[in-house]
């Protein structure tokens, strides 16, 4: 947490056995505390700049003049007592600087100001020394020590309420945008929901494009969010990965870029894919789901690339929700060559994916490792068994149910996301933009 950044408190210092502090300038502060606490309040004011939109006027001008007479008071009890403040008192005094933490006032300026109420208590000080010579040097040279030992301990003491103060709102907020984020997602936010989230700074301006990002981990969002949002992303986990909504303006090449810089590393270390334009609130749940379904079936069809696009994969991604019927397909178009699958080596179902992909029966034995006349023999049992790979519509159907099997098994597999739960495993392929061939 920040608070650990503060430096180690020094041991406060003992007073005891030292001369005391002249009860002529105990009594005089005493009587002049109003004074003393108005002049510091004003001078504090002076140097704390309020952020623009915070409330300040007469309620927060008598907080601050509040705490200046608390502090009087309490470093009079220290003078005339000879000892150093007590972790409640502290307690007490820092509480402006958890007050000023939700204000956007600098902690810099805020220990600047506390270090101008002491100026202000010595001036006083200093005036009681010309106006009373009975006040001998030493009393004056006491007082000097606890006074400065008094603000640097609530220097400290402000400072970690004002952290403390920081990190709690930092946390909320995040749990405030990630609930608002969710019911984005879902369909479920509204337009009281929006304004709420427009009061605390986040404002939705249609129309955005939807990129997920196949990481689960705080320092995958960290990352995302550190190289998205300055270009005007709204980045938030939600289940299996990360969502974002990302201005039109922005292309996929800038956030892979961007991405790069923030990871520090030369390839993408997770999966992206893009989804559909989001034209308003109630087409995002939609647009999400097809780009988390873009990336699970990118990582099974394309798991040499990075980056899918739903728009290239989208033929397959209904499939996802549609697994009876898929298997039916697949059954269907490919079924006597999967029940002869353990029966050849190599499966007359990696011939005929070879074939459909290579650029010509030679460079297909080349690749199966076969003579020609081989392939041309198994080509022709294929044939028998589930059709022409020559033909137009067999080929296509053909070229459909070797991808509808490859994403049944990718899903069966141990550790796979179950269909509408569509977070990849990353993979180290090449940067590009992946097409659905």
């Amino acid at each position: 947490m920040a608070v650990a950044l503060l430096r180690p408190r020094r041991p406060r210092r003992t007073y005891e056995g030292m001369p005391s502090v002249s009860p002529v300038i105990i009594d005089s502060l005493r009587q002049r505390m109003e004074r003393v606490a108005r002049r510091m309040a004003i001078e504090m004011a002076r140097t704390i700049p309020l952020a623009e939109g915070v409330a300040g006027g007469s309620a927060f001008s008598s907080e601050v003049l509040a705490a200046c007479r608390e502090g009087v008071a309490t470093l009079l009890s220290l003078w005339a007592e000879s000892r150093p403040p007590s972790d409640p008192e502290l307690q007490q005094l820092s509480r402006m600087g958890g007050r000023l933490a939700t204000t956007g006032v600098p902690l810099d300026a805020i220990l600047r100001a506390y270090r101008v109420a002491a100026l202000v208590i010595w001036q006083h000080v200093i005036e009681l020394v010309r106006n009373h010579p009975e006040i001998d040097a030493q009393s004056v040279l006491t007082a000097v020590g606890p006074l400065f030992d008094y603000l640097d301990s609530i220097s400290a003491a402000v400072s970690t309420s004002y952290l403390e103060t920081r990190e709690r709102a930092r946390r909320e907020q995040d749990r405030q945008y990630d609930q608002f984020f969710a019911e984005v997602i879902q369909g479920t936010a509204d337009q009281e929901a929006l304004a709420r989230a427009a009061a605390g700074g986040t404002v939705l301006n249609f129309p955005y494009q939807v990129v997920v990002v196949g990481a689960e981990d705080t320092s995958a969002e960290a990352s995302v969010a550190t190289s998205w949002m300055p270009l005007g992303a709204h980045v938030a986990l939600y289940q299996s990965t990360l969502v974002a909504l990302v201005p039109t303006s922005v292309r996929i090449a800038t956030l892979r870029r961007s991405l790069r810089t923030a990871t520090g590393a030369e390839q993408l270390p997770w999966r992206i894919a893009r989804g559909p334009v989001a034209q308003d609130l109630a087409e995002v749940p939609q647009a999400v789901r097809a780009a988390r379904d873009a990336l699970a079936v990118g990582a099974i069809l394309q798991p040499e690339e990075v980056v899918h696009d739903w728009s290239r994969l989208h033929p397959y991604l209904g499939w996802l929700h549609d697994l009876p019927g898929l298997e039916g397909f697949v059954a269907a178009s490919l079924g006597p060559l999967l029940q002869r699958e353990s029966r050849r080596r190599p499966p007359l179902r990696q011939t005929l994916e070879v074939v459909l992909s290579a650029g010509g029966l030679s460079e297909a034995a080349r690749e199966l490792h076969v003579h020609r006349h081989t392939l041309l023999y198994r080509l022709e049992r294929i044939r028998e068994l589930v059709g022409d790979w020559k033909d137009p519509d067999d080929r296509l159907r053909l070229e459909l149910a070797l991808r509808g099997y490859r994403i049944l098994q990718g899903i069966s597999e141990p550790g796979a996301e179950a269909p509408g739960v569509t977070g990849a495993p990353g993979g180290g392929g090449r940067e590009r933009t992946a097409t659905a061939g």
